[in-house]
């Protein structure tokens, strides 16, 4: 006999173990929900255009004056093309838009120039300075595209036509720039020439003068000049081994007096950036276009 056994214990329904896990599922579930909604949110752009943002349009070597149209992309979407360096201006698109702009003031590495909305059918814009996400880059230097820098080159041409931009690789390139500022006085002590771009109708150019060094058509210390009588708008290279040679260039400076000694002859162009080309004449030329140094 003795003490009755004690009641068995209860067991729990399977059931509520069920409604438990499902308890545990749907608040996961929603704090999936919610850290997914978070996650999109911050992915979305938002505020005015921003330098490292990118945009759906990028630049050939063929492109580099042209202002195309782009809108505002995330750099991940597959239609990326570009990315902004710099922004320039915010405008306002008019229905009537004749008006010329000056080049903007782009850093170098520069690719092209965009007018970025934010999205489709915006009237405001962002006159925007941006580079390729993939090359071509035509705005590396000597690329021959996009806007002028320090390592492109430039065309020749009398008359003040020369300066547009040339490839480096190209036959026909005249000068490479070395330096780019507002104002002859700041080219460096290398500089032979120089060339002032001009802006037709567009307002000022930012530091409009071309600092241009030896090479190209550019004339420098070691050169031979070919017989001046024949051309036209200056002087012109010539191999110094062939007979077509007329004088040596020994030096390139601002006044008679600066010739070295073993110059004989000179030549001068009022207003140009070294006026004075002194000359060691090596034959005698169809008329007296190079003229003797004297005492």
């Amino acid at each position: 006999m003795g003490a009755p056994a004690p009641p068995p214990a209860g067991k729990r329904s399977p059931l509520v173990f069920v409604l438990a896990g499902l308890a545990v599922v749907v608040v996961l579930g929603v704090v999936a929900v919610v850290l997914v909604a978070v996650q999109s949110a911050g992915g979305r752009l938002s505020g005015p255009l921003k330098a490292e943002q990118c945009i759906d349009t990028g630049f050939g070597n063929g492109t580099g004056n042209k202002i195309p149209a782009s809108t505002r992309v995330k750099c991940d979407d597959p239609a990326a093309r570009a990315k902004v360096v710099k922004i320039t201006a915010e405008r306002q698109a008019t229905a009537y838009q004749f008006g010329t702009r000056s080049e903007p003031d782009c850093p170098a590495g520069t690719d092209g120039v965009s007018n970025v909305t934010l999205k489709q059918g915006d009237k405001r814009y962002y006159e925007a300075c941006v580079r390729n996400l993939d090359g071509p880059h035509p705005g590396d230097p000597g690329a021959g595209g996009a806007l002028l820098s320090v390592g492109d080159c430039v065309s020749g041409g009398s008359f003040g036509i020369g300066g547009k931009e040339v490839a480096c690789t190209s036959a026909n390139w005249y000068g490479k720039v070395i330096a780019r500022v507002d104002a002859e006085a700041s080219c460096p002590a290398k500089t032979l020439e120089t060339m002032k771009l001009r802006s037709f109708g567009g307002g000022e150019l930012t530091r409009p003068v071309l600092c241009l060094g030896a090479g190209g058509g550019v004339l420098a210390t070691g050169d031979c000049i070919a017989d001046p009588s024949y051309a036209v708008g200056g002087p012109k290279k010539a191999d110094c081994a062939r007979p077509t040679a007329v004088a040596k260039i020994e030096g390139r400076v601002r006044a008679k007096r600066d010739c070295p000694a073993t110059s004989t002859h000179l030549m001068t162009a009022d207003g140009a950036y070294l006026p004075v080309m002194c000359l060691k004449k090596m034959r005698p030329t169809l008329n007296d276009k190079i003229r003797s140094l004297g005492g």
